[in-house]
């Protein structure tokens, strides 16, 4: 049996799964993100569900998805996403230190849900695959040979960053993503990445902005209800989204040339999303034979994704 954790900025869900992927027991507590917080507080909130479980029976090991660029090998976390006092942590051997030096195996979220389909969903019958996570970011994983694919900095797969439109005028005033404050903030000074032309976060700010409303006020469930009753606005805010989406999974296409390019996070989900970008994916096909062996689909996994991913990379790593 594993203990397994995914963990997001607002909430740590953790699982008893077996090595086959089956889920257990399920809950979740909320992560941790107090200005003062440090790793060993992180540890310690690992160390007391550790504990529970140990009274039942032992763990094999400890399986974590978690955001940032993880070592895999050496189990250190850079950067952290959310959990920023996770940054160059060596997270793996302080979790195994605390929890009785049991195996713990760390991977990136976005890399976790490429792992769950890689296994045993859309594209267990590949070698080679993109998976493309949209949320507040845009995350995922490129697969090669049925492994991650990290990268010589373990950014590979990063298409949160992703340039798109920006001019040469532009780049004098540019200025490191790292110095702001908010992700609104990235939307509106960085609209040439990726982040800020296909994921939900954005597509929300853009509509609350010009709606005059806050964004807290508009949700992607609230933008499909206006679509669906004609609003123009709505209409043509999803249609230039899976616009931008269709344009990356080409241009990963003819980078990677995987046999499946796969679209999750919440928002795929929404009836037509999969299916919008799919139409400009078959559009833009027809620019050149060499994009015709493009194929794209949704993921068969979603809120559980990173859990399993999470155990099979456990397991590819022993």
């Amino acid at each position: 049996m594993l203990l397994v954790f995914d963990v997001g900025g607002t909430f740590i869900k953790y699982a008893w799964m077996t090595r086959e992927g089956e889920i257990l027991e399920k809950n979740k507590i909320k992560t941790i993100i107090e200005p003062d917080t440090t790793p060993e507080d992180f540890v310690e909130e690992i160390y007391k569900i550790y504990c529970v479980y140990k009274q039942k029976e032992t763990p094999e090991g400890i399986a974590i998805s978690l955001p940032g660029q993880i070592d895999v090998e050496n189990g250190i976390v850079y950067g952290g996403g959310a959990l920023k006092y996770l940054d160059e942590v060596h997270l793996g051997q302080m979790i195994s230190d605390k929890c009785d030096g049991i195996k713990v195996a760390l991977e990136n979220d976005g890399k976790c849900a490429a792992l769950a389909e890689i296994w045993k969903g859309n594209a267990k019958d590949v070698n080679d695959a993109c998976v493309i996570i949209i949320g507040t970011g845009i995350g995922g994983g490129i697969i090669v040979d049925r492994k991650v694919h990290h990268g010589s900095r373990l950014i590979a797969g990063e298409l949160s960053f992703l340039l798109e439109n920006i001019k040469r005028t532009e780049v004098d005033d540019i200025y490191p993503i790292e110095d702001t404050k908010s992700v609104t903030e990235i939307f509106d000074s960085f609209p040439y990445i990726a982040s800020s032309t296909c994921t939900a976060a954005n597509l929300t700010h853009r509509y609350a902005l010009a709606k005059g409303v806050s964004d807290k006020e508009v949700s992607g469930e609230l933008i499909y209800e206006r679509a669906g009753e004609g609003e123009e606005l709505a209409i043509e805010m999803l249609e230039d989204t899976y616009f931008h989406i269709a344009k990356m999974c080409i241009n990963l296409y003819v980078v990677l040339n995987p046999e499946i390019i796969l679209i999750g996070g919440g928002i795929s989900a929404a009836p037509g999303f999969i299916d919008g970008v799919i139409r400009y994916v078959e559009k833009l096909k027809t620019i050149t034979k060499i994009y015709e062996g493009v194929k794209v689909q949704g993921c068969k996994y979603l809120n559980d994704s990173n859990l399993l991913g999470a155990v099979f990379n456990y397991i590819q790593n022993e």
